[in-house]
């Protein structure tokens, strides 16, 4: 078992009465702040001028990294049928279509990998891993409801517990006869921890290994992105925040992504934790932008709700990997630290100069941590 330095616990600290006093001053902040919030899907930030100025100007400069073609990577799937009656996009990478990339690693055809993204995001966003895993596994990707190619849902169905029967129906309809493994990124994460809560059965069956990146079990309402505010404050204005500015969405979104200086920006401090390849951030900057705030609003109160803390102990009883980045904006490494001590059997990486997206920012380092689990469940269901 592998596990890299892990960050301790850190407790939040109490929210003192003279804090309370300062929470008018902190809404009106938050408010005026939420268009940049809902652009980013979980929070917003406050760039200086001095990091906007370093940002942008690095946009420009010529990068030694080569170019990705990022959104590229495509292939047919079967549309499934949600218990709601929606059709989801996915796509499946099967593997006789594919030749494993040079020096990418073992091949196992026995495997079937699912690839679940997280909020304001698409299936895209595993853009690396698919790269990496192509040839060597059969994938199975997919948009989750109101993203990507899949059809907007309806407002009080964007709940986590929905989330999880949506994965059951990708698993039930896409072929997939396991081993399994399941690698969720964010509020993916978050659909398979309230998939293994929910059905347990599939756990050891179906599925033999889960892979968590920079994701959460509960008490999202306790952290706020923006700092100075609260956690609890943020969740209380964020929502009617949201609900005036969807009377004037088209307002919003261009005020997000005119001339995508500022979205650039927002997505490189809330996102990226180190000096990444300014093309990384444009995708990113990217998928957030095609997200309408609609349904930036729509998702935010499954985080306010969550608790998926039952999940662990059927999720202990399979293979599993945890990542998170120590610059996580979104889901603070204090959360990955929570599930590392839930799931003590679990290979931990814990990421120095790593955001949310560290499956982007540090690509490498979240396929290694992958394949080690592939070789497990492969030798497990030998």
């Amino acid at each position: 078992m592998r596990r890299d330095r892990v960050v301790p616990a850190v407790p939040a600290p109490a929210v003192t009465r003279a804090a309370r006093r300062r929470d008018g001053g902190a809404v009106a902040r938050a408010v005026g702040m939420v268009a940049g919030l809902a652009a980013l899907g979980a929070g917003g930030i406050a760039a200086g001028l001095e990091l906007e100025r370093r940002v942008v100007g690095s946009r420009f400069r010529t990068e030694r990294t080569p170019r990705e073609d990022f959104f590229s990577l495509r292939s047919d799937g079967p549309p499934v049928r949600t218990s709601d009656g929606l059709d989801l996009h996915t796509e499946i990478d099967e593997l006789a279509d594919h030749q494993p990339a040079p020096g990418s690693g073992p091949v196992h055809p026995e495997l079937t990998v699912v690839l679940v993204h997280g909020y304001a995001l698409s299936l895209d966003c595993f853009h690396f891993q698919r790269k990496h895993l192509r040839g060597r596994a059969r994938l199975v990707l997919y948009d989750q409801r109101s993203h990507g190619r899949s059809p907007r849902a309806a407002p009080e169905t964007c709940r986590i517990d929905q989330l999880g029967d949506d994965l059951l129906a990708v698993l039930q309809q896409t072929g997939v006869s396991g081993p399994a493994v399941l690698v969720g990124h964010s509020m993916g994460g978050m659909t398979i921890m309230n998939l293994a809560r929910r059905h347990p059965e599939l756990f050891g069956e179906l599925v033999g290994g889960v892979v968590l990146i920079s994701t959460s079990p509960a008490d999202m309402a306790e952290h706020s992105p923006i700092r100075g505010i609260p956690g609890r404050t943020f969740s209380r204005v964020v929502e009617p925040a949201l609900a005036l500015l969807n009377r004037v969405p088209d307002l919003v979104t261009h005020s997000r992504w005119a001339g995508s200086d500022l979205g650039f920006v927002a997505t490189k401090q809330l996102a990226f934790g180190s000096e990444v390849p300014a093309q990384y951030v444009e995708f990113v900057s990217e998928m957030l932008g095609e997200i309408p705030l609609e349904v930036v609003g729509d998702f935010y109160p499954a985080f306010r709700d969550l608790d998926e803390t039952g999940s662990f102990p059927v999720l202990a009883g399979v293979e599993t990997a945890v990542i998170g980045g120590e610059d996580d904006a979104i889901t603070p490494i204090e959360h990955t630290q929570v599930i590392i001590e839930l799931l003590p059997g679990a290979d931990a990486l814990v990421l120095e100069n790593s955001g949310h997206m560290a499956l982007i920012e540090h690509h490498v380092q979240v396929d290694e941590v992958i394949d080690a689990l592939l070789v497990r469940v492969a030798r497990n269901a030998g």
